[in-house]
């Protein structure tokens, strides 16, 4: 080991020590509240705008584990497209439920950053609500699917920001529902 090695070590091993002793001392569970953008793709994005997301989130992490669990609330709400020349309005909801496993990514320095991949099953509750005047039309479904993405909370000193972003894909009678859910949370 050279002389910068070792003082590179002897620099580190502090911060190393703080970054496990704080992981230690922390709650193994954690909340997450988020709000960002919801992305139909694919035939979805045929007949649906980009919406809105918000959303819930408790965490399970033993400390110094990187795999934990995480349990995810949605709502995500879309207008339908082509409409604006008449006079009907309609909307797609997806009101779900996320139970994810998630492989926190160890990084070699300890840093205000820590990334993250997560996937597992998705139920949604689909709904389509339109009317025209007087007339009201609507139909729901509720199906199981699967989601996978990634993120990172960002520790910024009294908070921990969350940014994530997911593939959501839904098989319903006739087709699939497919979205991409891009969030901001605030962790706590």
């Amino acid at each position: 080991m050279s002389i910068r090695s070792a003082v590179l070590a002897a620099a580190l091993a502090p911060l190393m020590a703080s970054s496990a002793a704080a992981q230690l001392l922390s709650s193994p569970l954690s909340f997450t509240v988020s709000a960002g953008t919801a992305i139909p793709i694919g035939d979805t994005s045929d007949a649906l705008n980009t919406g809105y997301s918000i959303g819930g989130a408790a965490d399970l992490r033993l400390p110094l584990i990187p795999i934990g669990a995480r349990l995810e609330g949605t709502y995500a709400s879309f207008g339908a497209k082509g409409l604006s020349s008449t006079n009907i309005s309609a909307r797609g909801t997806d009101l779900g439920a996320n139970l994810n496993a998630v492989l926190w990514i160890p990084t070699a320095v300890p840093l205000p950053l820590h990334p993250y991949l997560t996937a597992g099953p998705s139920y949604s509750h689909l709904s389509l609500n339109a009317s025209q005047g007087s007339n009201a039309f609507s139909t729901t479904q509720n199906h199981w699917g699967f989601n996978a993405g990634g993120g990172m909370d960002v520790w910024l000193g009294l908070v921990t920001l969350r940014v994530d972003a997911r593939y959501k894909r839904i098989s319903t009678d006739n087709d699939t529902f497919q979205s991409v859910p891009v969030t901001l949370g605030i962790k706590f």
